[in-house]
């Protein structure tokens, strides 16, 4: 196999870039880079200087890392170079290694398929590497670790495990076919399977939670024209990014800004007025906001303090997952609840939700605290606690669905031969998840999303 190279961080950000070299010719390398290689200790880093052998001229002054194989990332000799990040040091040192027989750059995520190979870490594991990487608020930092922690692999090695275990009850039955199962193996196995059929359920309704964090949420702001949801916006942006105006439909298209809101990546969007209107160009605006409200996991319903009033058109849009807020309490002294009564007086269905509205002023930041409270909580709602699996990509989800399709076809009313092999192939889709059988046909596609140094 051939000994690889990559910068694993950046040549043009920062003081230093890092050099990896993984396989068998790693310390060769070294050599060929002017260092003497009996200096290099394993585990241990030294100061060495690169020089061109052709001309003897250092190129630069570096740190070198050895660590001797299997005690490193990819079960391999590595070596890891710390120089300067200059990207004419590096291509130098590139272009020598290059020439170096049976040395080449590495492929897209070979660092880490390579540590898959080596079983320095599981499928599961090198697929949260990207994850963490990735990562830019604390939930999301959270579920990476888990996974790349190996505590995610776990859950599923041992429902692959309790799958065995029964089907090792079968397959005593097919070794001895003149005997009946017993009757309390009988219960043990439906029993056991039912368990294992509960908890695969359990892992697949999950409300889409793992790709929520990693993705993140989607929160409209949506009411009628010129009640304050540009300023909102900006607000909890902290930045002047839509257009405030007191002409009514001054906003027509969808506004957005990401936000971290308690740990959670959350999607912000501004909305067009929703009101009947002639102009075509506004209405393409309210068919956006309709179309934004209606596939977002959360919903601020912005009303006007002044004359609290909620459209037939808006109603619809209204369910648990909405926080409604009456703004511009600082225009009013006494806030006129009696629109809001008639409104649940003849939608029964919102008087729940019409009891916990929140009466604040943005432009005086009166109870912009209660707001920021209650979205947050609307945040954590969406992201309850999970102590099982966490699905985060779509072939994981595949797989335990067509494990529990082979489950759910398990029966001992079979013909045993039949009844064991639907326990093997559900046990084959889930080894599939964590890479504990010849996965070949799925390795090219889960690495090539790595970056190149990984």
């Amino acid at each position: 196999m051939s000994t690889i190279f990559a910068p694993i961080t950046s040549i043009n950000q920062g003081g230093v870039c890092v050099i990896r070299i993984s396989g068998a010719r790693s310390l060769d390398c070294l050599n060929k880079l002017g260092i003497d290689r009996s200096k290099i200790l394993p585990q241990k880093t030294t100061f060495q200087k690169i020089i061109d052998l052709k001309n003897k001229e250092i190129i630069d002054e570096c740190l070198v890392t050895y660590f001797k194989e299997p005690l490193s990332f990819t079960g391999e000799d590595v070596i890891e170079i710390s120089i300067h990040a200059s990207n004419y040091i590096f291509h130098k040192i590139s272009n020598i290694l290059r020439d170096i027989e049976d040395i080449r750059f590495a492929e897209a995520g070979e660092f880490s398929k390579r540590a898959f190979f080596n079983n320095k870490i599981g499928l599961i594991e090198a697929e949260a590497i990207p994850d963490l990487i990735a990562s830019e608020t604390e939930m999301q930092h959270k579920q990476a670790i888990k996974q790349l922690s190996g505590k995610v692999g776990q859950v599923y090695d041992n429902l692959r495990l309790d799958i065995i275990n029964v089907l090792a009850l079968i397959n005593a039955a097919i070794d001895f076919p003149d005997d009946d199962l017993p009757e309390d193996i009988i219960k043990s196995v439906n029993s056991d399977i039912e368990n294992i059929k509960n908890i695969i359920k359990n892992i697949i309704n999950d409300g889409r939670l793992g790709q929520k964090i990693k993705n993140g949420l989607s929160l409209a702001i949506i009411g009628e024209p010129n009640v304050g949801k540009s300023t909102l916006i900006n607000f909890l942006a902290n930045s002047e990014i839509a257009i405030v105006s007191d002409i009514a439909g001054t906003t027509r298209d969808v506004i957005e800004a990401h936000l971290d809101i308690a740990g959670v990546p959350v999607k912000i969007a501004d909305t067009a007025g929703i009101r009947h209107s002639k102009d075509k160009i506004e209405q393409e605006g309210v068919r956006r906001a309709f179309k934004e409200a209606r596939i977002s996991d959360i919903k601020i319903l912005v009303l006007d303090a002044k004359n609290p009033k909620i459209s037939d058109q808006i109603i619809e849009l209204i369910d648990k997952e909405t926080v409604i807020i009456a703004n511009k309490i600082d225009e009013i002294d006494n806030f006129n609840q009696e629109s809001l009564d008639k409104l649940s007086k003849n939608s029964p269905h919102l008087a729940p939700f019409l009891k916990n509205i929140i009466k604040i002023s943005l432009k005086n930041k009166i109870n912009l605290d209660l707001l920021i409270s209650s979205i947050e909580q609307q945040v954590k709602n969406q992201i309850p606690s999970q102590n099982s699996a966490i699905i985060t990509k779509e072939r994981h989800r595949d797989c335990l669905k067509l494990a529990l399709n082979y489950i759910e076809d398990f029966s001992l009313n079979k013909p045993i031969e039949i009844a064991a092999e639907d326990l093997r192939l559900a046990a084959q889709e889930i080894a599939q998840i964590t890479g504990k059988i010849d996965v070949e046909n799925i390795l090219d596609v889960i690495f090539s999303s790595f970056c190149i140094g990984k």
